[in-house]
């Protein structure tokens, strides 16, 4: 009966008012997914619905006056790093030392969380919210790509080099899928990165119709789309960058994509996709995409370990878990 009374409560997710038609992912993933497989678990935008017992869980775009109320109403509570916005929220310098928990995606982010504030964090990954699909790969003489990845990391990347490589292995087209700007990039932004002080007229003009050209071929992002597109694909295409934002990454799109049944090709710059090393096709695009090309057989048998390993490790129902330990972790703390 005891053990009843301290478990009453369990988690309790607080989130920002949010539109109900257009739940982000960090929300779905960091709260309304886990909090669906937790029994007495809850989500709410309303801090003051807390009760003592309680232990709130203060997502990424948490305030200090929502870490105040839990401090002054004497209510334990979680901040849960998501990504690595420090420049951003400097109130997470008050708010997570004064946590009676840290949790976080990776254990990059772990690292840089103790770095930035002395504190240690337990590590709880994005769940994949995807369905279980067959393993499909199948060469053909023009292989299909798919890309999907928030606009952030989509335009760090040079895709007409990327593309160029890939049809140098073996024909191939590009879906690409991002939260796309209503308007394409600015002249000046296309040329900046070619250097645009020393190219030649023909050059300028060259870059900038590219440039548009790409933009109006993007695919805005859509979630039962995006399944969609996924399933017609042949595998799914992720090139990172390595800038210290994209090393704090979590791995949720190269898990998402393998429980849905497609390889991803990827190259080294985030760790948390190298914890797939395994599974999925890492290094240098033009000879991982060889081996893809030459080794079809290979390529099925990796997705199909990979999704025993995302049951058994991403699966929502294993996520929970992870975040009922370190509910129970501070309960016992403090009782």
């Amino acid at each position: 009966n005891d053990r009843k009374c301290i478990y009453k409560y369990m988690l309790v997710f607080i989130t920002p008012k949010l539109d109900t038609t257009r739940i982000p992912y960090s929300y779905r993933s960091r709260a309304t997914i886990p909090s669906s497989q937790i029994k007495d678990s809850r989500v709410t935008d309303d801090i003051k619905s807390l009760k003592p017992g309680d232990i709130a869980v203060l997502g990424k775009k948490h305030s200090k006056e929502d870490a105040e109320y839990c401090i002054s109403n004497e209510i334990n509570y979680i901040v849960d790093v998501a990504d690595d916005k420090f420049a951003m929220f400097k109130h997470w310098y008050f708010t997570i030392p004064n946590a009676n928990g840290v949790t976080t995606t990776c254990h990059t982010l772990r690292e840089l969380i103790e770095k930035e504030t002395g504190c240690k964090s337990f590590v709880i990954p994005d769940p994949t919210e995807r369905k279980k699909g067959t393993p499909k790969f199948e060469v053909k003489d023009e292989m299909k790509a798919f890309y999907y990845g928030s606009d952030g990391n989509y335009a760090k990347l040079d895709w007409p080099k990327i593309k160029e490589t890939m049809n140098a292995v073996h024909k191939t087209s590009f879906e690409i899928m991002t939260n796309k700007a209503p308007l394409p990039p600015r002249d000046f932004k296309m040329l900046k990165r070619y250097g645009r002080y020393w190219l030649l007229p023909q050059e300028r003009e060259h870059i900038i119709k590219r440039g548009h050209k790409q933009f109006d071929s993007l695919i805005a992002w859509d979630f039962d789309l995006q399944e969609k597109l996924v399933n017609k694909s042949d595998f799914v295409l992720l090139p990172v960058t390595e800038d210290r934002e994209s090393k704090c990454k979590g791995n949720n799109r190269p898990i998402d994509a393998l429980q849905q049944g497609r390889m991803v090709l990827t190259n080294p710059g985030i760790p948390s996709y190298e914890d797939l090393k395994d599974f999925l096709y890492i290094g240098d695009l033009y000879e991982m995409y060889q081996g893809m090309i030459n080794q079809p057989g290979q390529v099925i048998s990796k997705i199909k370990r990979a999704q025993e390993f995302i049951e058994q490790n991403y699966s929502p129902k294993a996520i929970a878990k992870k975040w009922e330990q370190v509910y129970e972790n501070i309960s016992s703390n403090n009782i």
